[in-house]
């Protein structure tokens, strides 16, 4: 007869590891350079989450897609959602080196996949074009939390964006007169989570 004998050992660093895992879900809001946002971030796994965003980006006319219209004082908001699959890469590391990963505090990447709708855009200048559009860039970034409740966030991508109101664009940095163009995207914001 043959006897058998197995043990197990469990690492209580392997234990920490685990536990490590994003926060179920997450609302609050942030602003930053012409914008406030309200957003919800829901986790999907211990590293991945969607985040979705509702608030408007504020702009001037003659600044960017607008300076073939002519300079004016012109000051409007327009209607922005998005949708975000997040991966936040770095937790296990971050908490392994005791730095903070709550109200996922951490870097990440996401597909940064927004719509911005200008017929329900607030301005009282009749000369501005509708340029409803729908951007898909992928982008790094990171967000971090500073005592319980205030976050910041900082991230960069580049991509593709492309009108939906069927209207060809010339003007801007990257116009190509296409119904699409090159997008880049820089956020840096700071916020509250509720």
């Amino acid at each position: 007869m043959i006897n058998l004998k197995v043990s197990s050992q469990t690492n209580h660093k392997d234990q920490q590891i685990s536990l490590v895992s994003l926060e179920k879900s997450i609302n609050g809001f942030q602003t930053g350079f012409l914008g406030v946002w309200f957003y919800n971030e829901s986790r999907l796994s211990t590293v991945f989450a969607l985040r979705t965003q509702l608030g408007f980006d504020f702009r001037f006319e003659g600044v960017g897609q607008f300076e073939s219209a002519g300079p004016n004082d012109d000051f409007y908001g327009i209607l922005h959602l998005s949708l975000s699959p997040r991966w936040y890469y770095n937790l296990n590391n971050r908490f392994n080196k005791a730095k903070s990963v709550k109200r996922n505090s951490g870097n990440f990447i996401e597909l940064f996949v927004v719509s911005n709708f200008e017929n329900l855009s607030f301005t009282d200048n009749e000369r501005i074009s509708s340029l409803d559009q729908i951007k898909f860039i992928p982008k790094w970034g990171i967000r971090r939390t500073i005592g319980k409740h205030f976050v910041y966030e900082a991230g960069i991508g580049f991509g593709y964006e492309y009108y939906l109101n069927e209207t060809s664009r010339s003007v801007g940095i990257f116009g190509s007169g296409s119904k699409g163009n090159f997008s880049a995207d820089i956020h840096l914001r700071i916020g509250l989570d509720l």
